[in-house]
C-alpha cells in the first residue's frame, strides 16, 4: 500500500507501540490470527488487509461491555471530516462518503435518541408474527430455486440459491419488481465488498447513486399509492406525531438491503458448508430436523459472516482491558473472536449443533442494536438448509473445502460453493 493510499485511510487517533498486520490471507482463514490476538490480550491495534488501521476488541466480556457503552458511537461519520485527505478525494474515499450519506440515517448507524425514535417506528413492521407469516412464501421461493436445478448433478449454491433467495425476499418486502432486483443486488454487493482499485470504487459510486435515485422514486410512488408491501407501511408509520423522512426511508431501504441480502446470502452458504465439512453433525441434523435453528445459531457463532466485527467510533478516551483507546478512534468490536473465546465456549473451534448454551453468540449484535432482521435471516437459512437436505440425500462438496475462495469485505463468505448431489 502506497503512502498516498495509506493517507486516505482513517487511522485511530493517538499513537501505539505495536500494530498487528492482518495479511492478505486473513480473509481465507482469519481464525488462527484472531485466536492469537485473543490470547495475547483484550485490545489491539490492527491493520486490516485493505490497509486501514483500527482498534480491535477481542474478548467476549470486553466486547459485550463495548456493545452497551454509549461512548462507542454507531455514528461512524462523526470522524470523517477530521481524517479526510485534501481535495480531490481519492475514489475510495468518495465511496466512504457516499456510503455514509446513503446509510447515515439508518437506525443501525445512529445513537439515541435518534436511534430509539426510528426503531420505535419500524419495530412493529418486523414483528415475530409478521416474519413467521412469511414462511410459506420463503419456502415457495426456495422450492422454485431448487426446481430450476433438477437434473443437474453439480451446481454452485452461491449462484443458484444463496444470492437469489434473500434478494427476492427483500425486493418483495419492499414492493420492488423482479425486473429491478439486479439493481438492488448490485448495490448490496458493493456495500459489502472492499474496493480493489479506483475503477471498482467508481463503479461502486455509480451503483449507490442508482440505488438512491430508485428508492427516492419508490418513496414518492408509495406515498401517492400505498400497497401491501413493507415499504408502503414504512411511508405511513408514525409515532408521537413523527414519521420517517425521505432520507430516513432511503437509509432504511439501504439497511434492509445490506443486512437482509448480503449477510443472509453468506450465512446460507456458510451453514451448508459447515455441515458438509462435519459428517457427524450432518447426520445428526438429517436424523432430527428440529435441530435446524440450533444449526443457524452455531454457524453464526463458529463461522458468522460479520468478521472480524462491528465498527464503532470513540467519542472520548476509553479504557478497556487496561488499554486506553483515544477519542476519535475507529474501533472494531470483535464478535468473531468473542464467539470463540474459550472463557465462555468450551472447545470453541469445534462446530457442534448440540452445543449447550454457555453464552449468547453475538453475530447479530446485542442489546440496543440487536439486528432487527435477525429472525428473517434465521428463517431463510433454516428453510434453505432443510430443503437441500430433504431433496439431496447424497449432498456433498464438489471440491475440497480448503480449495474454496472467500471474499474480502465487511461481510465474509465463500465466493462459490460447488456441490454434487448424485
Amino acid at each position: 500500500m502506497s503512502e498516498a493510499d495509506r493517507a486516505s485511510c482513517p487511522y485511530p487517533a493517538g499513537a501505539a507501540e505495536t500494530v498487528h498486520q492482518l495479511d492478505a490471507d486473513f480473509t481465507q482463514n482469519p481464525f488462527p490470527e484472531l485466536e492469537r490476538l485473543l490470547e495475547a490480550g483484550p485490545v489491539h491495534r490492527v491493520r486490516l488487509p485493505n490497509g486501514v488501521e483500527r482498534w480491535l476488541i477481542t474478548r467476549y466480556d470486553e466486547v459485550m461491555a463495548a456493545l452497551a457503552d454509549p461512548r462507542l458511537s454507531n455514528e461512524l461519520g462523526r470522524g470523517l471530516q477530521q481524517v479526510l485527505p485534501p481535495e480531490p478525494l481519492p475514489p475510495r474515499w468518495q465511496v466512504t462518503l457516499r456510503t455514509s450519506k446513503l446509510l447515515g440515517r439508518a437506525m443501525a448507524n445512529l445513537d439515541p435518541p435518534d436511534h430509539d425514535r426510528l426503531r420505535k417506528l419500524v419495530v412493529r413492521a418486523f414483528s415475530a408474527k409478521r416474519i413467521e407469516g412469511m414462511r410459506p412464501r420463503i419456502q415457495e421461493i426456495t422450492d422454485e430455486l431448487f426446481d430450476a436445478l433438477d437434473g443437474r448433478a453439480e451446481f454452485d449454491l452461491v449462484e443458484a440459491v444463496s444470492n437469489q433467495l434473500p434478494i427476492t425476499v427483500i425486493c418483495e418486502l419492499l414492493g420492488v419488481s423482479a425486473a429491478d432486483a439486479d439493481l438492488f443486488r448490485t448495490a448490496a454487493s458493493v456495500l459489502g465488498g472492499m474496493q480493489a482499485d479506483d475503477e471498482a470504487a467508481r463503479r461502486t459510486i455509480e451503483a449507490l447513486d442508482a440505488f438512491d435515485t430508485y428508492v427516492r422514486g419508490l418513496v414518492v410512488a408509495r406515498r401517492a399509492a400505498p400497497g401491501p408491501d413493507l415499504f408502503s407501511e414504512l411511508t405511513k408509520v408514525s409515532a408521537d406525531g413523527q414519521s420517517l423522512t425521505d432520507d430516513e426511508l432511503v437509509s432504511m431501504a439501504g439497511l434492509l438491503l445490506f443486512g437482509g441480502y448480503e449477510t443472509s446470502a453468506q450465512l446460507i452458504s456458510s451453514a451448508v458448508l459447515s455441515l458438509l465439512r462435519e459428517p457427524e453433525q450432518l447426520a445428526l441434523v438429517r436424523a432430527d430436523p428440529a435441530l435446524l435453528p440450533d444449526v443457524v445459531d452455531e454457524v453464526m457463532r463458529h463461522e458468522g459472516p460479520v468478521n472480524p466485527g462491528l465498527n464503532r467510533y470513540a467519542l472520548e478516551d476509553i479504557e478497556i482491558g487496561g488499554v486506553t483507546i483515544p477519542q476519535g478512534s475507529y474501533v472494531v468490536l470483535g464478535v468473531a473472536t468473542a464467539n470463540r473465546d474459550p472463557r465462555h465456549w468450551p472447545d470453541p473451534d469445534r462446530f457442534d449443533v448440540t452445543r449447550a448454551a454457555t453464552a449468547k453468540q453475538l453475530g447479530f449484535g446485542y442489546g440496543l442494536h440487536y439486528c432487527i432482521g435477525a429472525r428473517l435471516a434465521q428463517l431463510e437459512v433454516e428453510i434453505t438448509l432443510g430443503t437441500a437436505l430433504r431433496r439431496y440425500p447424497k449432498l456433498r462438496l464438489a471440491v475440497p473445502a480448503d480449495q474454496l475462495s472467500w471474499r474480502a469485505g465487511s461481510v465474509r463468505g465463500v465466493r462459490e460453493l460447488p456441490l454434487r448431489v448424485d
